[in-house]
């Protein structure tokens, strides 16, 4: 077998489940959300049923439109739960899923459960593996040797273990009160250690059998309970040391030769014992060695109790763990003469198996080891263990024959040989597809579980809308009230829109706008002030300098390209200015609603007018439909302030002076009788040297085009066409490249000044229009939603289910009461239709469809 190979397939496929962390983390954000949502929509639905019960609503409903909402509730024909109760299980059962998938893609580690009754060999196989003495793991002939939950890591040069502590009241809720019930003893747990050391247990008859008056069925349950009242001083100590009440426990490292009290049981059945009973204290272990024939890290052995253990709630421990902690699990068992292979208990270990696998073919997850009894005939043990294959194949799991009896010597051989080849070769071919089965379960199980909750939240807000269109309201009371409240909100929208024209009238500016604008134009104005990109003035001289010898068209288009960039970066937040005003706007005038309508109407979230909108939609109300959707898409209407009126300035920045570069100097005499331009000759082969000016009519030279008329050209000056002429001052390249760097430093701060100027002008006088605009948006949507003819029956028809609190005193009832649910319960159903949406879009379930908007059912 080529181990290396198969670990590094396993290796590989821990990589891959890496890669799905991500996704699992929305999924289960979204989930977290939704799952909230729909728990809040199941209180709705109940207060409604309740409420409309009490009051005979339902009958009084002329389109039965509650009653489709009660049916939800309405036990099945076959006696078993409603339909709202059955949604609710399958909601909780993919939570489990969920739970088992983030723990499995969080694990950097293989995990592999060991489980097996007394005798059967599961302490030799984790030794075998491990390559831990009897002295961490022992075996006893007559009870179980393991009394804790542990994980034991591979990881060489580490000889260790991490003892995870219980504090007190963890003791007392997770290990007393158990036993407690599972004896049948007729008060809860002592919640102190005094109170617990003194506590009366009954007493235990001769040969451990029980006094008359006591149930032979809670023996052992009653003999763990005076176990650990007996050994209470060994372990008290380390109990107390995880502090207060509901702190956790401490981590304590103990050495690997002094780690078996906390981990196992004595040698011996009775209320005392020569080794300290130290698990009781303990929570849990994970033990760090050197497994001696297996090389990869990622190898974890999960020693877990069996779920037979007296005082261990199997649903809370055995099977969580098989849930949560582990890949793959080993059921040894032990094939005897006398008795069945499989028995109850063991069936009862593979049904939890199977509870807990998920989405895993069993045969993917599971493995029988069988270890025959070394004191068989070869007939008997044939026999044996052809019953043994025979009770596996039932359950579709392989076998793998592994004799652990004799020495430990024989028994490590046959576990290297034997188990461990089929195991890891198992684990190399499966692990990514179990991976994948349970990545896939989690989408299937999404889906089918979003789109019932989608579907009930959809018939849900159904009947709740028909309820509320078709249910007869104290009309002529409401009605006065509607057209009062029109008269009340008339004069609350005025106030905003008159103090938006008194700044027109005033050419006041919109403030945001007007300091959006100021602050960019200083932190330009900035910008060429503190030397552009560099930290002075000096430093960006003293750089563009040396690169005006051979460079300075260059230097001109980069620095006058970058002048664009910052223009644009600055001036283009403007715009973010413009959406402040409008959300000014909106809030204000959201204000305005809110202070005669209530939160219940207008709510206090960041966006209460769209939320009013949704509201609206769900009724026959056109005129508010219109009036809000023309107010809320205002921004949008209104386009970018700065592509509009700030682009066209930033594009006009350009260099304009055509190619700036150092003009080629007079020569004159240096001192030691050359001229100066010969003195500063650059290297030959030099890039300066390319750029060196030619001798008048030298070969290749093109000669200067004559200067236009009227213009007066110094010798050694060429002119270029459209550029503007330059005069180099005497001294050769160098002071070429100063005024070339001056000449470029001069029209790169006045262009930039000029388009700034340009911009504060243009822009102030945009945002002049701007509150025109806002001032047209206030008054269209005052005008609309007081003004219109019939806006009255709208407004009532809006507020009619919050009429009690928009109203306090004028309605009483259970009607009222009524309203005040049938709102409650919609707002429900938008909640968990939008989360339940995003959900399935997580995990890639198609919606029917589509995303379902507010108030579609």
């Amino acid at each position: 077998m080529d181990r290396s190979r198969l670990e590094a397939s396993i290796s590989r496929a821990l990589a891959n489940r890496a890669a799905n962390r991500p996704l699992v983390a929305e999924v289960d954000r979204h989930w977290e959300s939704f799952r909230e949502r729909f728990a809040e929509l199941v209180d709705a639905v109940d207060r409604l049923v309740a409420e409309s019960a009490a009051s005979g609503a339902l009958s009084a409903d002329p389109d039965h439109a509650l009653a489709a909402v009660e049916a939800w509730r309405r036990p099945a024909a076959d006696g078993g739960p409603d339909r709202l109760d059955r949604l609710a299980s399958q909601i909780r059962q993919t939570e489990g899923h969920l739970g088992a998938v983030r723990s499995r893609v969080d694990r950097d580690t293989v995990n592999v459960g060991v489980v097996g009754r007394t005798k059967a060999g599961k302490s030799t196989v984790l030794r075998a593996v491990s390559g831990l003495d009897g002295t961490v793991l022992p075996s006893h002939g007559n009870n179980p040797t393991t009394a804790s939950r542990s994980w034991i890591h591979h990881q060489p040069n580490r000889s260790e273990a991490l003892v995870t502590l219980r504090t007190w009241d963890e003791f007392v809720d997770q290990y007393l009160a158990p036993l407690h019930a599972a004896a049948h003893l007729p008060a809860g747990p002592p919640r102190d250690p005094a109170s617990f050391r003194d506590h009366p247990y009954p007493q235990v008859g001769n040969g451990g059998a029980p006094s008359d008056e006591y149930s032979a069925v809670a023996l052992p349950y009653l003999r763990k309970l005076r176990q650990a009242q007996a050994s209470l001083d060994d372990y008290l100590h380390l109990l107390t040391k995880g502090g207060g009440r509901g702190e956790k426990g401490e981590q304590i490292v103990v050495r690997l030769d002094e780690l078996a009290p906390y981990i196992s049981y004595p040698d011996g059945v009775g209320e005392q014992g020569g080794m300290p009973r130290l698990y009781h204290a303990v929570r849990d272990i994970h033990v760090y060695c050197d497994f001696p024939h297996v090389e990869t890290t990622a190898m974890v052995l999960v020693d877990l109790p069996g779920a037979g253990e007296a005082g261990l709630d199997v649903q809370q421990h055995f099977l969580r763990d098989l849930t949560h902690e582990v890949d793959f699990l080993l059921h040894v068992k032990r094939a005897a003469s006398n008795t069945a292979f499989f028995g109850q208990e063991d069936f009862a270990d593979l049904h939890l198996a199977q509870l807990a696998l998920g989405d895993v073919p069993f045969s993917d997850f599971t493995m029988v080891v069988v270890n025959p009894d070394v004191t068989l005939s070869p007939d008997a043990a044939r026999n044996v263990l052809d019953s043994a294959r025979e009770a596996a194949r039932n359950y579709q799991v392989r076998t793998v024959e592994c004799p652990l009896g004799g020495t430990s010597e024989t028994a490590d051989q046959a576990v290297r040989e034997l188990l461990l080849p089929v195991l890891l070769g198992h684990l190399a071919d499966r692990l990514a597809e179990m991976d994948r089965a349970m990545l896939d379960g989690l989408r299937r199980r999404i889906s089918a579980v979003t789109r019932e909750a989608l579907v009930f939240a959809g018939e849900v807000a159904s009947a709740a809308e028909r309820w509320q269109q078709g249910v007869p309201d104290e009309a002529d009371h409401l009605q006065t009230l509607a057209e009062e409240l029109c008269d009340e909100l008339a004069d609350e929208l005025a106030v905003v829109y008159e103090e938006y024209d008194g700044m027109i009238s005033r050419t006041e500016h919109i403030p945001q706008i007007e300091a959006a604008v100021d602050e960019a134009a200083e932190r330009v104005r900035a910008w060429v002030r503190d030397g552009f990109d560099f930290s002075d003035e000096a430093a960006w001289r003293a750089r563009t300098k040396t690169a005006m010898y051979w460079r300075s068209g260059t230097m001109a288009d980069r620095w006058f390209n970058r002048a664009r960039t910052k223009l644009t970066e600055e001036f283009g937040g403007v715009d973010a200015s413009v959406d402040r005003a409008v959300a000014l706007l909106w809030q204000r005038m959201a204000d305005s609603l809110r202070g005669r309508l209530t939160d219940a109407v207008v709510p206090t979230d960041d966006r209460p007018l769209e939320a009013l909108l949704r509201r609206v939609e769900r009724l026959p109300a056109p005129i508010l439909r219109k009036a809000l959707e023309d107010f809320t898409g205002l921004r949008t209407d209104y386009g970018s302030l700065f592509l509009r009126v700030g682009s066209p300035v930033v594009q006009q920045v350009r260099h304009v002076a055509g190619h700036v570069s150092p003009a080629a100097a007079p020569q004159e005499p240096a001192g030691n009788g050359k001229s100066a331009q010969e003195d500063e000759q650059p290297p030959p082969g030099s890039r300066a040297s390319w750029f060196q000016p030619l001798a008048a009519g030298q070969p290749g030279q093109k000669q200067p085009s004559p200067a236009p008329e009227g213009t007066s050209v110094q010798p050694g000056v060429s002119v270029m066409p459209g550029a503007s002429v330059q005069t180099a001052p005497m001294g050769g390249y160098a002071a070429g490249a100063v005024e070339g760097m001056e000449q470029l430093h001069r029209e790169l701060v006045g262009t930039v000044e000029s388009a700034v100027s340009e911009l504060e002008r243009k822009l102030h006088t945009e945002a002049l229009a701007m509150v025109r605009v806002l001032a047209a948006a206030a008054y269209q949507f005052f005008a609309a939603t007081t003004g219109t003819p019939g806006v009255e029956r709208e407004w009532r028809r809006v507020c009619r289910a919050d009429q009690r609190a928009i109203w306090p005193g004028e309605f009483d009832g259970a009607q009222a009461v009524l309203s005040a649910s049938v709102s409650l319960l919609l707002k429900r159903a938008d909640e968990v239709k939008a989360d339940g949406a995003d959900l399935a879009a997580a995990v890639g379930a198609p919606q029917p469809g589509g995303k379902p908007g507010p108030g579609q059912g």
